[in-house]
């Protein structure tokens, strides 16, 4: 009876253990940065001349140089930014961001006092941003451009 009870808990023990040490990771969108660096608060709907920040903090990373990618889709389903980014994990925790900043047609300009969403008609609706690192989905993030 007692080898029941040594063999459960070592099976116990085990199950508690992680079986990797696979890097976990944080990601959420914001548009408030102080001197170009993002806040922590999240948010999902943004407006025309928002700058969006998609904020990725990672945690148990190994420490070498890592890639991510970012493409950003429109409503319409169009890829309208690709980002690649390489750096360096040197610390067991690492904030990395990428952002998009979108901007009407020149000639638009000239009447946006009047109509805030002049010349923004095809960045209004739901966006997604696909984010990788190192080749492997982090997820996709939604959101929401508003005018």
């Amino acid at each position: 009876m007692g080898r029941r009870i040594g063999v459960l808990a070592a099976a116990l023990l085990w199950a508690a253990t992680p079986a990797s040490a696979a890097p976990q990771h944080k990601v959420y969108l914001t548009a408030e940065a102080t001197d170009g660096v993002p806040s922590d608060k999240a948010a999902t709907d943004f407006g025309c001349t928002d700058t969006i920040y998609a904020v990725i903090e990672l945690t148990g990373a190994s420490t070498a140089k890592h890639h991510l990618e970012a493409v950003w889709r429109d409503p319409a389903g169009k890829d309208r930014e690709r980002t690649r980014y390489p750096f360096w994990v040197g610390r067991d925790q690492e904030r990395i961001w990428v952002w998009l900043k979108l901007h009407r047609p020149t000639e638009a300009a000239l009447v946006q006092f009047l109509n805030p969403s002049a010349g923004m008609d095809e960045f209004i609706g739901e966006w997604q941003i696909h984010l990788l690192l190192d080749d492997q989905p982090l997820g996709i993030q939604k959101f929401k451009v508003l005018c």
